[in-house]
């Protein structure tokens, strides 16, 4: 008897132990991303430049979009590691925020692939076309886009269930809110068309600033530029992709022991949903000489001195 009270208190001692190792590692990673996110915000908004430009006005919305969606990935995370309940309501409000934010991503992608196709293959048009306030209808397309599949969604739930199941708490997880196999279907038809015309887009506007740069007569150290970052959003959009793998793997962790799931599946979590919305603008922001020129500046350890500052053409 003893023996099994003290395997007992020695499990509990290990799953806390465990849980405070995850919620440690958790805090230190989301500090030192939402430090970077925070840093390539303040280089935006502090340079009238970047302000003035539609591509880094996209960029700076890649940013708060893929911030929203780490905030509440996380959130959610942490609500389930510690299995609270939250009323339907407040849930599908986090839950629609996810959804919404994690559409909105590729479609971004997809303008900004737009916005390098147009200023190579029309320089003249560019300036007129892919003005700010452009970028900004553009911004709002992309929201109503992204948001239309949840709001769908929310209908079929209305829909489907008694009023009586939006007043009980539950555990804040898709599953939760997904009472119909309609709601599953549509929502994975809704992503997989939305990733497929995203990377069909991706890859009109690479072959078509190829063929731009066979031309003669035009600058191709800015096409090859141009082409490179058509490359680099398919590399995103593939980051994007990976968090379709982790509700793939959940059915197949559960099969494991509970301890071994929760692990795994805390392990998945972090590679396949956090870490790609944290490493896909950060290297964007890297890769761009001019940000990152401009975001040494307001790094602690560098030395204040003035530097001009011009949008890039990449």
């Amino acid at each position: 008897m003893e023996n099994d009270t003290s395997v007992t208190i020695n499990g509990t001692q290990a799953a806390f132990s465990s849980n405070v190792n995850k919620f440690t590692f958790m805090f230190a990673f989301i500090l030192i991303s939402l430090y970077f996110l925070i840093l390539m915000f303040q280089t935006f908004f502090s340079t009238r430049a970047f302000r003035e430009s539609s591509r880094y006005v996209l960029f700076a919305h890649m940013l708060l979009i893929d911030t929203i969606q780490l905030l509440v990935a996380v959130i959610l995370a942490i609500l389930k590691m510690l299995m609270l309940r939250l009323p339907v309501p407040v849930c599908s409000v986090l839950i629609f925020i996810s959804v919404a934010t994690y559409l909105s991503t590729p479609l971004n992608l997809a303008v900004m692939s737009l916005e390098r196709y147009i200023a190579i293959c029309f320089p003249l048009r560019h300036a007129e076309i892919c003005c700010v306030e452009r970028a900004w209808i553009a911004m709002m397309a992309i929201w109503i886009t992204g948001s239309a599949p949840s709001i769908a969604d929310n209908i079929l739930l209305h829909v489907s269930v008694r009023k009586s199941f939006f007043s009980t708490n539950v555990l804040c997880t898709r599953d939760s809110v997904t009472v119909t196999s309609a709601q599953t279907i549509f929502l994975f038809v809704v992503r997989i068309f939305m990733l497929v015309l995203v990377a069909m887009t991706i890859m009109y506007t690479y072959v078509k600033i190829m063929l731009e740069a066979k031309k003669v007569n035009v600058d191709k150290t800015s096409t090859s530029k141009a082409r490179k970052t058509v490359i680099l959003h398919g590399v995103q959009l593939s980051l994007c992709m990976l968090s379709f793998i982790f509700p793939l793997t959940d059915p197949f962790l559960k099969q494991l022991s509970t301890r071994l799931w929760y692990n795994l599946n805390y392990i998945n979590f972090f590679i396949f949903v956090l870490f790609p919305r944290f490493l896909s603008p950060l290297i964007y922001g890297l890769r761009d000489e001019t940000f990152r020129n401009s975001m040494k500046e307001f790094l602690p350890c560098h030395p204040s001195r003035v530097i001009p500052v011009r949008p890039s053409t990449t």
